[in-house]
């Protein structure tokens, strides 16, 4: 948060605008609208519900179906080579690992199910409050990139390359955004004061249809005369005005280090 507010004004017009990075003047965010050092992946899992979905995407996901044919289609330009190492073509850029070398996803956070059990559990162990995991990226997604790949020649027949994915690399890629869809309502946040973030029962719910309404009304926990204990509604709307008015607020995208991956057995390709 206090990056955003640091920020220079940075931010996408539309949803569209907002996946392919182009800003409220047209161009693609500056370099220093990515932030690659906040979000470590060892933090990240520490929490039990993030690991779950980090192992079954290293154990799982990526060797199913719809994942060897992303790896097929973009392995297959590299077929004339005898190695390739992601690391050296990509220089250490994120950006360029994810937009060319990535193949798998999974969500955390993101389903209808998750999002309540995330409620119920913030109700009873927290007073309504987020834990840390939520309150820095929200839902979120963990990446799966080629690391590194062996690739032979057949020597007779059908001249196919045999490619050999024995890595990956596995990180997380999320949106520090406050970006609606137009005509729709603008997303809830929560209800903030000084002391904290607290989300109501029925936003939780409301979230997840645009016919539930939010609570767009002040609520308090305690006295109401002492400082913080009134939590006010607060929408995506209200950044983006606050953003406008200062001019500035810089909407940024993380990248979460990178955890190379061994992968025994390899993932083996013929292209």
């Amino acid at each position: 948060m206090e990056r955003w507010f640091a920020g220079r004004l940075n931010y996408s017009a539309v949803p569209s605008d907002e996946l392919k990075e182009i800003n409220q003047e047209g161009k693609p965010y500056p370099p220093d609208m990515y932030d690659t050092t906040t979000i470590k992946m060892d933090w990240v899992l520490k929490f039990a519900r993030a690991k779950r979905k980090y192992d079954f995407l290293v154990n799982d996901a990526i060797r199913s179906p719809a994942a060897l044919q992303v790896l097929h289609k973009k392995l297959r330009f590299y077929r004339h080579s005898s190695e390739l190492s992601t690391h050296h073509i990509c220089r250490d850029d994120p950006q360029h690992l994810h937009q060319f070398f990535q193949f798998q996803h999974v969500e955390v956070d993101g389903t209808f199910a998750e999002k309540i059990k995330l409620k119920l559990m913030a109700d009873t162990t927290r007073s309504g409050v987020p834990d840390d995991l939520t309150a820095a990226l929200g839902s979120f997604v963990i990446y799966a990139a080629t690391g590194h790949v062996r690739l032979s020649r057949e020597p007779f027949g059908t001249r196919r390359t045999t490619a050999e994915v024995t890595g990956a690399w596995v990180y997380i890629k999320d949106n520090f955004t406050f970006t609606d869809e137009p005509g729709e309502r603008s997303q809830c946040l929560g209800h903030w004061s000084s002391n904290g973030v607290i989300v109501m029962p029925l936003d939780g719910v409301a979230a997840t249809s645009r016919y539930i309404p939010y609570v767009e009304s002040p609520v308090t926990l305690g006295d109401p005369v002492i400082k913080g204990q009134v939590y006010y509604p607060i929408h995506n709307s209200d950044f983006r005005q606050w953003a406008i008015r200062h001019q500035r607020g810089g909407d940024f995208i993380i990248y979460s280090d990178r955890r190379y991956v061994p992968l025994f057995p390899p993932i083996v390709l013929y292209l």
